[in-house]
């Protein structure tokens, strides 16, 4: 028979904000590891348990093996997990941490519950739990002053959020890297050495699967500026590619490939129990890693289904047959999901400007959830969701917007620089993979036939090749990319309709100065059509090309452009930022007409773009 449960606490004042205190003690694979405590395998679901199997050695002699459910928390104030154990001297394990605020600082209370198997365990759990605590808070300071010296004005040197490293970086090799970065003068020196101090200074943990637009708010530097330091660097054989394959549910990589090529049309997750088609727009994400000839790095794991891992979701509960439990939040304006775990049931929360708000509990039964949908105001919010099944589930109330931290497939894709340097970045050959929103753009030379009549064939085609050279660069300036020539057009991709749009009036402005630079060639006049919407990525020739009605309508467009213009269907400018765009330029639209085009079922509005 099992010993009572012993309950071990420690409490302390920290000052510093709750949400920085949150940001550090709820990422528990790091305070686990920095506890001492072991790392861990996990192990695939059984049927339809929620609880998974974890297996681990303390002190890498004792065997332990436990089913662990999933972490329940309220963002920012709470988390706790429970364990219960198949072997070892424990027969179960309940521990977490609350945060609540007090003055200018935060209290913070971490907690364990242990129920003893042995007599060993009766002795040893109030002792590894005092020591474990008293290791938790020390890292709490040191990655707190760790974060606010990275927060400084100006930030100081980054470095890891956890003591020590298991492998050193190889200064030699690090040092010969940096030069050759050093020679390339377009990038930004102050995003260079922080890069290089990272590698050098940082956790094993943080130089595996990096993502620069994350350490981009860390070291308070431009998002793109990083991305092109990172990219340069993975040129040069200081870091390494990794596309990550992320669970649309729980947004955590289920899979990596080295090259895109090595990506497969659908993927699975185990945790949510659910197989879905890749997305370059969300499902595929590029992330980094230290090149292991400038620094070994073990990928460990210490904790997993953390709050750390899901940073999308506010507040996650375990609900037992018959429960009902309060969720608290605050919501912005944007829409928000209830959806439970494993069974992926969801019921959509939409903000609502009117009325008083709906506040009877949602009810989850056998055949999921009673409603559909259910609105809210944004600012705090308080509902009761209740179980009305006979198994325990877990119910999440998590955020629809992805992490805009993530540089996607899509949005690298649509990067000069990133084809530039990496050409051989392809799918495989016959893979299609699905693109949620791409910008195409296509141009062409008006009455290109007569400058070679008029030119000859080789005066021609050097203008024509020199005015490639003229639309790459502005391209690239606005974060796009050339997919391929035909004959004298050009098509393009963006990830921004905005992108696109600035970057087809800075060509028709840009281009009488062009002209002027060879007066003896007759002067060009640019054609432009541009549209954005779903596409189809395929591998055509080896090179990352696009298909489908966006892409159509796109070269369609283009055929109504007079040259000097650009035109586009007017639900491009519904894009709240391409609109602006239009608004804070010097052009306008000077037409606007209704044509059914070649090849399309509906007649669509189109409008034509004057400075």
């Amino acid at each position: 028979m099992p010993f009572p449960p012993q309950r071990v606490e420690q409490e302390w004042t920290v000052d510093a904000p709750a949400s920085l205190v949150w940001e550090v003690l709820g990422h528990t694979d790091r305070l686990n590891r920095d506890a001492g405590l072991p790392s861990v395998q996990v192990s695939s679901f059984e049927d339809e348990d929620i609880g998974r199997p974890v297996q681990a050695r303390l002190y890498g002699l004792f065997p332990l093996s436990w089913v662990e459910y999933p972490f329940e928390w309220i963002r920012g104030a709470n988390y706790s997990v429970q364990r219960d154990y198949t072997k070892g001297p424990l027969v179960r394990f309940r521990g977490g941490v609350e945060i609540e605020p007090a003055g200018t600082g935060c209290r913070v209370r971490m907690f364990a519950e242990l129920t003893p198997r042995t007599l060993l365990g009766k002795l040893a759990a109030p002792l590894v739990g005092r020591d474990t605590m008293k290791k938790a808070k020390a890292y709490c300071a040191k990655a707190i002053a760790r974060l606010r010296a990275s927060q400084a004005d100006p930030p100081a040197a980054p470095g890891a959020l956890t003591a020590g490293r298991a492998n050193q970086a190889d200064g030699t090799a690090l040092r010969q890297c940096a030069r050759r970065l050093g020679h390339v003068t377009s990038l930004d020196r102050g995003i260079v050495g922080c890069l290089l101090r990272h590698l050098d200074e940082a956790g094993e943990d943080e130089v595996i699967r990096m993502q620069p637009y994350a350490l981009a708010a860390r070291w308070r530097t431009d998002p793109h500026e990083t991305l092109r330091v990172f990219l340069h660097a993975t040129r040069l054989g200081l870091l390494s590619l990794q596309w990550q394959l992320m669970c649309p549910n729980c947004r955590v990589p289920k899979g990596e490939a080295e090259t895109l090529s090595g990506v497969d049309k659908q993927f699975h997750c185990d945790t949510c129990g659910i197989t879905y088609d890749a997305n370059l727009d969300r499902y595929v994400e590029l992330r980094f890693r230290v090149h292991p000839t400038i620094r070994p790095a073990e990928e460990m794991v210490y904790c997993f289904g953390g709050p750390y891992s899901a940073p999308h979701i506010l507040v996650q509960h375990l609900l037992r047959p018959g429960d009902t439990r309060e969720c608290t939040a605050t919501l912005d304006d944007e829409a928000y999901r209830i959806r439970t775990l494993r069974s992926n049931d969801s019921l959509l929360l939409v903000p609502g400007h009117t009325g008083g708000g709906d506040s009877r509990p949602v009810i989850y039964r056998e055949q999921g959830w009673e409603e559909a949908e259910r609105s809210f105001h944004p600012g705090p919010f308080s509902l009761a969701w209740k179980n009305d099944t006979q198994q325990t589930i877990g119910v999440v109330l998590e955020r629809l917007r992805w992490d805009d931290r993530a540089v996607s497939a899509a949005k690298v894709a649509a990067l000069q620089e990133f084809r530039d340097l990496f050409g051989s970045e392809v799918l495989a050959p016959g893979l299609e993979i699905g693109v949620d929103s791409v910008t195409i753009l296509f141009s062409d030379l008006k009455e290109s036939t007569r400058l070679y009549e008029e030119s000859g064939d080789a005066p021609a085609y050097g203008h024509v090749r020199r005015h490639f050279d003229f639309l790459k660069e502005r391209i690239a300036r606005h974060q796009g990319a050339v997919v391929k020539t035909i004959g004298d057009a050009v098509m393009a991709v963006f990830h921004q309709p905005a992108d696109g749009l600035r970057c087809c009036l800075a060509i028709q402005r840009e281009l009488a100065a062009f002209n002027a630079s060879l007066p003896d060639r007759p002067p060009l006049v640019v054609k432009l059509g541009l549209h954005h919407g779903p596409a189809i990525a395929i591998n055509a020739n080896g090179l990352l090309d696009y298909f489908g009605r966006t892409v159509n309508v796109a070269a369609r467009v283009l055929r109504e452009s007079l040259g000097g213009d650009l035109v586009l269907v007017k639900e491009y400018l519904d894009d709240a930022r391409a609109g602006a765009a239009l608004a804070e330029s010097q052009a306008s639209i000077v037409a606007e007409w209704t044509s059914t085009l070649r090849g399309l079922a509906q007649p669509l509005t189109l409008c034509r773009i004057k400075e």
